[in-house]
This record gives C-alpha cells, structure tokens and sequence, in this order.
C-alpha cells in the first residue's frame, strides 16, 4: 500500500513547515502548498502555489494532489493571514482577506477533499488559534475567522461523519515571524513582547512550530478524535 498522503496549506511559513517535516518524518508523503515564490519546503515531496481565496483554486489544488497520487487521507488547514489594524470602513479589505482565508478557503478545501477523504477514511485538521477563543484587541478579523473556523470544524465533523474526522488545534502565541508584527502593532520590542506573552505561560516559554507539529501528527492517528479543539498554549488559557 503506497503512504498515506497529506496536503498541508500555508506550508511556507514557521508552523506549516514543521508539520510537513513532521508527516514526513513520519511516513507520510506530503503536498506543500503557499503563495507563489514559497521556495523550497523540506519533506515536501510536491510544492504548489496556489492563492486560496477562491473556490476554483482550491479544487485545483486538491485536484492536483489526488490527480498526482491517487489518494489524499488528510487536509492540515493551516494557512492564514492576519489583519493587525481595528476594523474600520476604510479597512474592511483587509477584514475580508482574513476571512477569505482563513475561513472560507477551508471550507472550499475540504469540500473539494470530502471524497478522497471519505474514500481514505481520512481527516481534516484545522489550525484555530487563542485568539479565537479569547479575542484579542486589534485582531477583531483575524479572532472572528479563528472563531468561526473552530465552530465550521465541529459542524463538518457531524456532517462528514463517520467517515471522514475534523478536528482543530488552537495554538497560543508561537515562536514564528508573526511575533515581529505583533510587537511593531503593539508598539514594544520583541523582547518585550516576549516577556508579556510568557509572564501568562505556566510553561515559561513561547509554543513553538514543532509542538504544533506534534500535535497534527498525533491527531492524524487518533482515530478515536472528531470535532475536538486541541489547545497548545503553553497554560496561558485553561479550559
């Protein structure tokens, strides 16, 4: 039997590209995907750049896969944007880019996927964030679309069942380039930030890339999992 295969969006940045080094350092052969010019990615074993924000790019994307290997047995929703101004009438662009991507794309993804998946007994992760289940001031677009994410990934877990499982993870604040946007909205240094985000963390550190990794490795085995929201961050919110 030929190995599992994942598609893993958003795969050019810090966390997308530890979970591809993860499924493929443990047995998967995986598609990395990102906007054009992403580069390469290791342990991808193809690279397509795709814009997401539309319905026919996102078929053409799983398209691709399944057309290339025959078979796709797990989506790892994990690109995103992430709008740092408060939503204005001037800037609700950049509020539906946020949506656009980090909310619809998903769902075109997985519908485009539902019958490879279903066919694979596969799964859809989706990767929420904190700031969906706190909010964050400044980030209303980006928390909306997390928010809204992690209740579409319950809602598709009873629809795509029993074949086909959804879960999400919702990771804190992570050690990526992000942080430097968020220092600079903010208006403190990274050290700063740092100390604000861990000064909350029973762990005394910041998640990193990996450990979210981890927990899409562990999610794509556990067949007992659907419609759960595993959160990694670090104790800074207990629930």
């Amino acid at each position: 039997m030929s190995a599992p295969v994942a598609l893993v969006t958003g795969a050019g940045g810090g966390i997308g590209r530890a979970i591809v080094a993860a499924l493929a350092e443990a047995g998967w052969t995986v598609t990395a995907t990102d906007l054009p010019g992403v580069g390469e990615i290791p342990g991808a074993a193809q690279i397509l750049a795709a814009d997401l924000r539309g319905r026919a790019a996102c078929r053409s994307v799983v398209d691709a896969v399944v057309g290339h290997f025959g078979r796709l047995d797990l989506l790892v929703n994990n690109a995103a944007t992430m709008t740092v101004v408060e939503p204005t009438q001037a800037t609700m662009s950049l509020w539906w880019r946020d949506i656009d991507v980090n909310l619809t794309a998903p769902l075109w993804l997985t519908q485009a996927a539902a019958p490879a998946l279903r066919a694979a007994g596969g799964q859809v992760v989706n990767i929420c964030s904190i700031s969906g289940l706190r909010g964050e001031p400044g980030f209303s677009a980006y928390a909306a679309s997390k928010a809204g994410l992690l209740g579409m990934t319950r809602s598709l877990a009873r629809e795509l069942a029993p074949d086909v499982r959804v879960n999400a993870i919702a990771p804190g604040p992570t050690e990526t380039e992000q942080l430097n946007r968020d220092a600079e909205f903010r208006g403190v240094s990274l050290e700063q930030l740092h100390l604000e985000y861990t000064a909350d963390m029973p762990i005394g550190r910041l998640v990193q890339p990996a450990d979210v990794a981890d927990v899409v490795r562990f999610l794509a085995g556990a067949s007992a999992f659907t419609g759960e929201c595993v959160q990694i961050n670090g104790g800074m919110l207990m629930s």
